[in-house]
């Protein structure tokens, strides 16, 4: 993460963000640029509303925001648009270069040219299996809850649905903000990666005290200065752990990306019990997650070295992400399969996962699965 960015929408300290973007421990992220690309001092311009919002805003072929409709009441932090508009583009680009600040686009209305790291909210937009869905760009689906959501817990919160509006349940941080709670885009001294911040797990209270912004419940990694527009050797590094945890524990203990995703999606995660969990050991009865990846050990997967060899189709988190001189040890994570965003894949993966075909040298050869898996392709 060494780049500037600009995001959406407002935080109860002042300012806001989407789904997916934030700073690493070198903390280098401020917002750079035309300060009239995010602010209007009155919303009003020549006797015109500045503010837009609503379907269909977005960043132009020109730089320009664009559609929606304007709004005659100010917003606050004096935006000119939300969350949503700030990162959405009527173009394929997923980078908007304008008034000297370069922006991420994580929503295209037209099919993207290149994806950044967390995938992109197109394909959700039209079919729900294929991302989260966030208020203002997907409604709320037939799930009445997340995926592997911990039964009895925090039944009135982002925990539930990204879907829902900003409300008295989810502490007004309805989609985006569900993810990433409190966002610091002129500060620097923020150790949250993307601002992936969790809101004190020791308190379920809401609204989220202010308080909760200074616990150490984030996410760590160092993120690419292009958002992961991505090679293999131009890509995001983030936290993982071989210790195991249990949910709930593990963000404030570990600060690991795959920990974040338990939040929602506990009973895929930690060891087994009643039901739960992954289990704690081959043979799984999920695919574990920050688990070290087996190296040089003779096993299947024993050709997939990422520290040499990194592969997009599979990225690795590593247990000291920040260090450049020594990442640490390679670690399966949720992002290894999947794309925060969407993608246009179903359940968000990464590839075609109905297309991976076992015992074979065909086209899935090498790929998906078999990226780490490598002896199971019959290669």
């Amino acid at each position: 993460m060494k780049r500037a960015f600009i995001i959406f929408y407002t935080t109860l300290f002042s300012l806001f963000l989407i789904y997916g973007l934030f700073p690493v421990s070198s903390a280098e992220a401020k917002v750079s640029g035309l300060c009239a690309n995010c602010h209007t001092m009155h919303n009003s311009q020549n006797g015109t509303s500045v503010l837009i919002t609503g379907t269909g805003t977005g960043w132009n072929s020109s730089g320009v925001l664009s559609g929606g409709s304007l709004q005659s009441a100010p917003a606050e932090t004096l935006l000119v648009t939300t969350c949503v508009g700030c990162h959405s583009s009527t173009t394929s680009s997923t980078i908007i270069n304008t008034g000297g600040s370069q922006i991420p686009i994580v929503y295209n209305t037209v099919v993207p040219t290149n994806p950044l790291a967390g995938g992109n909210f197109h394909w959700v937009a039209t079919d729900d299996t294929r991302g989260h869905n966030v208020y203002g760009i997907s409604g709320q689906d037939s799930l009445t809850q997340a995926p592997g959501k911990t039964l009895g817990s925090c039944a009135n919160s982002c925990h539930t649905s990204l879907a829902q509006a900003p409300g008295a349940n989810n502490s007004n941080r309805g989609g985006c903000r569900g993810c990433h709670v409190f966002t610091s885009h002129h500060d620097d001294s923020r150790l949250w990666y993307r601002f992936l911040k969790g809101h004190n797990a020791t308190s379920a209270e809401l609204p989220i005290p202010p308080s909760a912004a200074d616990t150490s419940d984030y996410v760590v990694g160092d993120e690419d200065d292009d958002w992961e527009q991505e090679t293999a050797i131009d890509h995001n590094w983030y936290k993982g752990t071989t210790t195991a945890y249990s949910p709930g524990a593990g963000l404030q203990n570990h600060q690991t990306i795959t920990a974040f995703c338990s939040g929602c999606h506990g009973i895929f995660h930690g060891p087994q019990t009643n039901g739960y969990g992954m289990g704690s050991g081959s043979p799984w009865v999920r695919h574990p997650t920050d688990i070290a990846l087996p190296q040089g050990d003779g096993s299947e997967y024993a050709q997939y070295i990422p520290a040499t060899n990194y592969s997009t189709q599979a990225p690795v988190a590593w247990t000291d992400p920040t260090n450049t001189s020594n990442r640490g040890t390679p670690i399966v994570m949720c992002l290894s399969c999947h794309r925060t965003h969407g993608s246009d894949q179903p359940d968000m993966l990464r590839w075609n996962y109905s297309g991976m075909i076992a015992g074979t040298t065909g086209a899935s050869a090498g790929t998906g699965c078999f990226t780490c898996h490598t002896t199971k392709d019959g290669s």
